[in-house]
């Protein structure tokens, strides 16, 4: 039964696992949970803790509908903390004024939201504030890209200013191929010359997650998995396999850089830690993390922590993660297991198949199963509409 004391949350991006993992974790605290999405098959629609779902347009092509839609939704539902779970966020920061005056938020300001989300502003900031950073390139004129080839390193990553997952980021392998493959990057997705990609150093090493909630520039909690493997072959995409560690020093850099920008709500950073020992800041996402399962499960309930902050409770709750947890996204192994057999790395594949039994999971609760399936006719769904690409992109979602 939902508890009174507090009050109703409206979770969006309901078709995401991050999402499900909001509405398990706010509804076995008595939270009345509303979710709203643009697919009718969205996971969350299905869970048993949902009150109630609302369709919503598409945020990234329809951004006006949906902030109205979003306001009715908010309205009809009674809910009074809204938690945003994509890149909706922007929306709701850009139109906070058209939403109820009584509604709760843990957001950042505009101007730090934007900087965090842009993978080439927010680099000067975060290494000011003592916080490593890979050497990157901002490319200006296709004479400045030639230029750069004698001073960089092959291979090197090029990736777009604003993506989602491995969208938008390219691995290139040597000169000759930098060039052509930059261009087409502009090409795909249609990028003016004052949002050309950036050229990045590639690091080797050990992959790391950062996930936390800041409250009006201080750290409330944060929790550090390590990837151990991804969608993508080669370790490369969206994580699928994690496990929880410690890393003292990589948390002090991560709370030092989002100090710098004055942080307050959800946020979660990348990391890729070379053969010097140094883990360095590779990605900021203002927003929550696909894979905030993964401190979930071992004992940090980052989304309580969000919605305590959004509904100005006075004390926080909040426990640490323990280490040594390993959680797993099924579906995203699933597809993983797939493309690694697709390029020939049978190993890597074969790895997928080897049974954990210790091993927790993003979607799959044994207590509430509906959402695993669906989530599973949603990504099939999704996947004819795209004509057979793993990682279908929504105009607008890569920038």
């Amino acid at each position: 039964m939902p508890d009174k004391d507090y009050p109703p949350a409206f979770v969006t991006y309901g078709w995401c696992r991050s999402a499900y993992t909001v509405v398990r974790s706010l509804a076995a605290r008595g939270v009345e949970v509303h979710v709203g999405d643009s697919s009718p098959f969205a996971m969350s629609r299905m869970s048993r803790h949902t009150t109630s779902f609302t369709r919503l347009p598409d945020f990234f092509v329809e951004p006006d509908a949906y902030v109205q839609a979003l306001v009715a939704a908010l309205e009809r539902t009674g809910a009074k903390v809204l938690l945003p779970c994509f890149e909706d966020v922007e929306l709701v920061i850009r139109h906070r004024d058209r939403l109820p005056d009584d509604l709760r938020v843990a957001l950042p300001r505009l101007e730090d939201w934007a900087i965090a989300e842009d993978k080439l502003d927010y680099l000067d900031c975060v290494e000011a504030a003592g916080c490593p950073v890979p050497k990157t390139h901002r490319i200006e004129s296709l004479a400045q890209l030639k230029e750069i080839v004698p001073q960089v390193d092959f291979p090197v990553v090029v990736k777009v200013r604003m993506g989602n997952g491995a969208r938008g980021v390219e691995i290139v392998e040597t000169s000759r191929d930098l060039e052509p493959r930059f261009l087409a990057l502009i090409e795909e997705y249609d990028l003016p010359a004052s949002r050309w990609p950036i050229v990045q150093e590639q690091l080797r090493g050990r992959k790391f997650k950062l996930d936390g909630v800041f409250r009006a520039g201080e750290s409330l909690a944060t929790s550090v998995f390590e990837i151990l493997r991804c969608k993508g072959a080669d370790n490369f995409g969206t994580s699928t396999y994690r496990v929880t560690v410690d890393a003292p020093e990589l948390t002090r850099n991560a709370i030092r850089a989002m100090e710098a920008l004055n942080w307050h709500g959800m946020f979660n950073t990348d990391w890729i830690c070379g053969d010097d020992g140094t883990a360095r800041l590779i990605d900021i996402n203002g927003r929550l993390s696909g894979a905030v399962a993964v401190p979930f499960e071992a004992g940090m309930d980052l989304p309580w922590i969000w919605y305590q902050v959004s509904a100005d409770f006075e004390r926080i709750e909040a426990d640490d993660a323990k280490p040594g947890v390993h959680v797993r996204w099924l579906l995203g192994d699933g597809i993983a297991l797939v493309e690694h057999a697709l390029q020939g790395q049978l190993g890597a594949a074969a790895k997928i198949l080897r049974p954990r039994w210790d091993c927790r999971h993003d979607d799959l609760v044994w207590s509430d199963p509906a959402p695993f399936f669906s989530e599973g006719f949603d990504y099939l769904s999704k996947f004819l509409r795209s004509r057979g690409s793993i990682r279908p992109v929504t105009k607008g979602m890569v920038r």
